[in-house]
């Protein structure tokens, strides 16, 4: 039964279903281009609030198991911390996108009310500890993105939603399916449970019991369809098309904010579900994980003409970066006083999010006063649009992973995290990508502020206030961060400790 209690816990999520309809109503009396963007904004700025003040009462109730809603969701600083990060990424995007989006959409406030259902999906999707209730959450993240997507004024507007359709409901298949073999087997869907049957198993493990390895097999197919969200192998033929097509503000939306939700479940299921008995299967898989989508990433943005598309492979190996750290956790290694994999992982998410976030703005707001994508128009940018070039460098640094950024100290510690778990092979990878990915950074800096144009006339174009404003405040975070990380490291630690 709910409780009072849960609807306070829930209260975020609540918050955002409400203003779902608060916009699709006052679309139809109030149509002005930017209004229904301006009451997002508001509603996702209350659910925000909401979320860090349930932040400071768990900190108060003084119990690092944080509280449960009728079993199948845990309201813990895990949970919060997250859907914190994707609550004020997705009221960045909001912001940004009141007067940046008003040509790309036919129905804005459609658009705007299911930009608010996918959020509150992947805020539940924080907090799941249960597979059905993964599941469900996961398509509530979705389906609003198919009709984000046929939204757009653009002609492959069909094509690219109907693209992330067919895979999306290819992924959710396999993810029922891992999730049947893993009931047939254990009886239960929940995390611990399953974590508990794998105790009872030890010492038969693999090849031995059959009951082992469908466990094994129904984990993996889980995690596999979970890969979708978070754009890495083996789902990731989506992203380039998609990202291509889509509109920009759901370009910024699918590369930040549904891949911290994607990758935040799938640590809860190997947090969770996965017994140290299963441990090194688990690395294996997940480090060909990581492998791939970081060679296959940076290998293919090398070619690429258009800025979306290069970003849309570029995420596709920061995906892999952050797998890396997960291939190298160990379940003992939350209490170790080494910086543990998945204490760098979350890092990672975090320092992503950021410099991402930051670079698709100020790629929006170029792209917008240049009137094209392509990497070749970028072309002396640097003179013309000084202000949004120098953010758009700052992040890109950021990305590559140059010394002084947040960037250069989430790879460090993905990179030290997997050398000392005994995954040199994998750093090395890690580490060459890192060089090849040098190549299409840079390549996008020295066209800006080396190569001239046909027109070198400083314009006197400032941008949207709120683009300026929320990437200036990002450019400042790639560098604080970067150079005095304790007090984010901190955080991190105090956030993952809860999933020991």
């Amino acid at each position: 039964m709910i409780t009072l209690n849960d609807i306070l816990l829930l209260s975020p999520e609540i918050v955002l279903t409400i203003g779902a309809f608060v916009v699709i109503i006052a679309d139809l009396f109030y149509s002005k281009k930017s209004f229904s963007a301006v009451i997002t904004s508001l509603f996702l700025a209350i659910s925000a609030v909401l979320s860090v003040a349930l932040t400071a009462n768990l900190i108060s109730y003084n119990d690092p198991s944080g509280l449960s809603i009728i079993n199948v969701l845990s309201i813990d600083k895990y949970s919060l911390f997250l859907k914190s990060l994707i609550l004020l990424s997705g009221l960045s995007i909001s912001l940004c996108g009141i007067n940046l989006l008003s040509k790309e959409l036919k129905s804005k406030g459609e658009f705007w009310a299911l930009f608010l259902i996918s959020i509150t999906g992947m805020t539940l999707l924080t907090s799941t500890t249960e597979m059905i209730t993964a599941w469900v959450a996961l398509e509530l993240t979705s389906l609003p993105v198919i009709g984000m997507l046929a939204l757009n004024q653009r002609k492959y507007s069909l094509e690219v939603a109907l693209k992330y359709l067919i895979l999306s409901a290819t992924s959710s298949a396999i993810i029922l399916m891992g999730i049947a073999y893993i009931y047939g087997v254990s009886g239960s869907t929940f995390f611990s449970e399953i974590s508990m049957l794998e105790t009872a198993l030890s010492g038969k493990f693999f090849f031995k019991d059959p009951s082992s390895i469908l466990i094994l097999f129904g984990l993996i197919l889980v995690v596999s369809g979970a890969s979708f969200k978070i754009a890495s192998f083996p789902f990731f033929s989506w992203v380039p098309d998609v990202y291509q097509g889509a509109p920009t503000i759901v370009t910024i939306y699918l590369s930040v904010v549904s891949k911290i939700a994607g990758l935040s479940i799938i640590i809860r299921i190997l947090f969770d579900s996965i017994n140290s008995s299963m441990i090194n299967e688990w690395a294996i898989y997940i480090s060909i994980m990581a492998a791939v989508s970081m060679t296959v990433g940076n290998v293919m943005a090398l070619r690429q003409s258009n800025i979306k598309r290069l970003f849309a492979y570029s995420t596709i190996a920061h995906a892999g970066y952050i797998l890396v750290g997960l291939a190298s956790s160990e379940p003992d290694s939350l209490n170790s006083s080494n910086f543990a994999g998945i204490q760098s992982s979350v890092f990672y998410i975090v320092a992503y999010a950021i410099t991402n976030l930051t670079a698709f703005l100020s790629v929006l707001s170029i792209s917008k006063e240049i009137n094209s994508f392509s990497i070749e128009k970028y072309k002396g940018v640097g003179i013309k649009l000084r202000f949004q070039s120098i953010i758009l460098s700052i992040a890109l640094i950021s990305l590559l992973g140059i010394p002084a950024t947040i960037g250069f100290m989430g790879k460090a510690f993905i990179f030290s995290s997997a050398i000392s778990n005994n995954l040199m092979w994998l750093a090395l990878i890690g580490i060459l990508n890192s060089v090849i990915s040098a190549y299409y950074y840079i390549r996008i800096i020295k066209l800006m502020f080396i190569d001239t144009s046909e027109d070198q006339r400083p314009e006197t174009y400032s941008g949207d206030l709120n683009t300026r404003i929320i990437t200036s405040f990002g450019a400042i975070l790639i560098l604080m961060f970067g150079l005095a990380p304790a007090m984010l490291l901190g955080i991190v630690e105090g956030v993952v400790n809860i999933l020991q």
